[in-house]
């Protein structure tokens, strides 16, 4: 069997990475098990149904019976079918090997067919066939022409003949408020789809998963590319410690005619080519995520800057010690440590070529960019700002003053990254009227998110992948 047992995240027989709920994945992996997808139209069932026959690696012995769309639709649809399973849609009846105990793999259309035909080919793949996956899609549809006594009677029949085959029936309802089934199968997976912010959020709900525990309820998830994809929780300290593992040292090209790349090209498309050349963008952190995220997203950036011979200005947030920023960008390209400069309040062993000590007498974050564009004047210059200067000063200059003064230094450089947290609501205020992309750092359901709010997109779930940070579009 193809599914890893102690992980939500594999590596499917065809190349492609699956992601689940590791109670769902530990429920898959039994012998023998009847599981109901519930869902209204739109929500995903087909989809998760499909990726669970993926990840059981099931290419030679499922029955799939749609009474949807056609087998033909289903391939357009899910054009990864045709390569996982090796071939096209063969009818019923498909010529195998002669062996009684071993089944081509078979997509029925069931549109036209009459319920007690159906439910005898159900049968039948049940008696005949040695640990079949069978997947109805969907019941409702053979369900709604028996009378109540008779569907109770066949799906007891159902459930008798699957225990007997070792079998794994999967059953597929658009009534999510219907428990016929509910008290019979081991399994209940909801799918439900809402509106956050203007944006759409995909939930899988575990409902029931007989024999396994539920530590989470329910999970967010993705249908991006045909493939079912949940996205597994934001835990801080798992995170710093794959930070440590490092970041990749990209030299790819991040400049455009008219714009600069995010470093991920999901986020750029969305953008509309990525961030624009002198513009200025706000990236809000929600009250729950730490500045860590913050540093995580920003870090790959500013080493592709400096790795393509760029200078990047870091003026901290939340007073991280410049030894922990260093942290996060070590180790840099050899010979380019030096562009990589911190402004801070004092000097600081070991660092001296990369802390700027903040002017006394002018705006520190305008002094700090002029003075690296003049020694870098054909350059172009990544000004990550936070708001710790801002706060020191305001008490002594003002609001207004201190904020024309950072918007100076904002424009002075060649792009501009201001990080706040949505509790400084008065610079959040206005950074969000001045920006030219206003990006959101958030958490739902406990899972971390990045969501463009200027331009308006989807939402990207933020994952760590070995040594790189992924945007996943929750579709």
């Amino acid at each position: 069997m193809a599914v890893e047992s102690e992980s939500s995240s594999q590596q499917a027989q065809d190349g492609h990475a699956i992601s689940m709920p590791h109670e769902l994945v530990r429920f898959i992996q039994r012998e023998t098990y009847s599981l109901l997808i519930k869902g209204y139209a739109g929500t995903g069932k087909t989809t998760l149904a499909l990726t669970v026959l993926r990840a059981l690696g099931s290419r030679d012995s499922f029955f799939y019976i749609s009474t949807q769309v056609s087998p033909k639709q289903l391939f357009q649809y899910y054009p990864w079918l045709d390569r996982f399973i090796g071939q096209s849609p063969k009818p019923l009846g498909a010529v195998g090997d002669g062996s009684p105990h071993v089944m081509v793999p078979t997509f029925e259309d069931a549109r036209l067919d009459e319920p007690e035909s159906l439910f005898e080919k159900i049968t039948n793949q049940l008696m005949d066939i040695k640990s079949p996956v069978i997947i109805i899609d969907s019941w409702d549809a053979i369900a709604s022409f028996m009378d109540r006594e008779a569907r109770l009677n066949n799906e007891r029949v159902l459930q008798t003949w699957r225990e007997r085959a070792g079998a794994k029936l999967i059953f597929i309802s658009e009534h999510p408020d219907d428990t016929t089934l509910d008290f019979l199968v081991d399994g209940i997976l909801e799918l439900k789809q809402s509106l956050y912010d203007n944006v759409r959020v995909r939930e899988i709900f575990l409902r029931k998963l007989r024999g396994v525990r539920i530590d989470k309820p329910s999970y967010i998830f993705t249908l991006e590319n045909g493939v079912f994809r949940s996205f597994a929780p934001y835990r801080l300290l798992e995170w710093q410690a794959k930070l440590r593992v490092g970041l990749p040292k990209s030299k790819a090209e991040i400049f455009g005619s008219r714009h600069i790349s995010s470093g991920h090209k999901t986020l750029d498309d969305a953008l509309r080519g990525g961030f624009p050349k002198k513009g200025i963008v706000l990236l809000e952190l929600d009250p729950h995520v730490s500045t860590t995220v913050a540093m995580a997203f920003l870090s790959g950036m500013a080493i592709n800057f400096i790795s393509n011979g760029h200078p990047v200005l870091f003026q901290p947030f939340d007073w991280i010690d410049p030894r922990a920023i260093m942290d996060y960008v070590e180790p840099l390209p050899r010979g380019k440590k030096n562009l990589f400069k911190i402004l801070w309040t004092r000097k600081v062993a070991g660092l001296r070529n990369n802390v700027l000590v903040q002017s006394q007498t002018h705006s520190p974050s305008l002094a700090a960019v002029t003075s690296i564009k003049k020694n870098h004047p054909r350059k172009v210059l990544l000004n990550i700002m936070g708001t710790d200067i801002i706060q020191q000063s305001m008490a002594a200059k003002g609001f207004m003053t201190m904020m024309t003064e950072l918007m100076l230094g904002a424009r002075a450089g060649d792009l501009s990254i201001a990080v706040i947290s949505r509790s400084q609501r008065e610079m959040l205020e206005y950074f969000s009227e001045v920006s030219d992309v206003h990006l959101r750092l958030l958490l739902i359901n406990d899972t971390l998110f990045l969501q463009p709010l200027v331009p308006a997109s989807t939402l990207y779930a933020i994952e760590f992948g070995k040594d790189h940070i992924d945007l996943e579009p929750v579709v």
